[in-house]
């Protein structure tokens, strides 16, 4: 899959987004292009104000965090993010929203379906991958903000590992929001 450099510099915010710093070798890893085009998508976005370059990578500056909701307080339900599962949304109506876990995050989604991107963050590894292409882990014993709590992963196999170990239920992207559907009773006054 090849993204345009608007794309690609949109897909780098949000990495850094979720991650606040990486290096060259991680964002080329990230979007399957060279060293150099990444340099020049980050020459760009520095021109624009938007992200710092570090030795041998880019960060977020302070000012750039603004656009996040509430200075890393969850859009749904105003916790605070946990690196280990951050969600991130793009869309054209809400902008770039921020959720403290995947049920959060799913639960963005179905208010605001013309979102066009939603990155979950792999429980384990810290790694951002599309919602569509991770596997969840529902109602293990391990704790997090929501009930019943939803942890991503980028591999099937962890999240079968994972259940091993600590319980739950390991589904698709399509299962697990057909699950929360099914029932959670979601108002959209609570988005507002």
């Amino acid at each position: 899959m090849s993204l345009n450099p608007a794309a690609r510099q949109r897909h780098i915010l949000e990495l850094l987004d979720a991650h606040r710093s990486l290096t060259i070798q991680e964002l080329t890893a990230a979007l399957g292009v060279s060293a150099m085009t990444v340099h020049r998508d980050l020459n760009r976005l520095v021109d624009s104000g938007q992200l710092a370059k570090t030795r041998g990578g880019a960060a977020l500056p302070a000012r750039a965090n603004s656009h996040a909701s509430a200075a890393g307080a969850c859009a749904m339900c105003n916790r605070a993010v946990p690196e280990r599962s951050a969600v991130i949304l793009q869309g054209p109506e809400r902008g770039r929203l921020t959720a403290c876990c995947p049920h959060c995050g799913l639960a963005l989604f179905e208010h605001d379906t013309s979102a066009g991107l939603m990155l979950v963050t792999d429980f384990l590894y810290g790694q951002m991958v599309s919602a569509n292409d991770a596997s969840y882990l529902l109602g293990s014993s391990v704790s997090s903000c929501c009930t019943p709590g939803i942890l991503a992963f980028v591999g099937r196999d962890d999240a079968e590992r994972f259940q091993r170990g600590f319980g739950g239920e390991v589904m698709s992207f399509a299962r697990v929001r057909q699950y929360l559907l099914s029932t959670m009773s979601i108002s959209p006054m609570m988005l507002t």
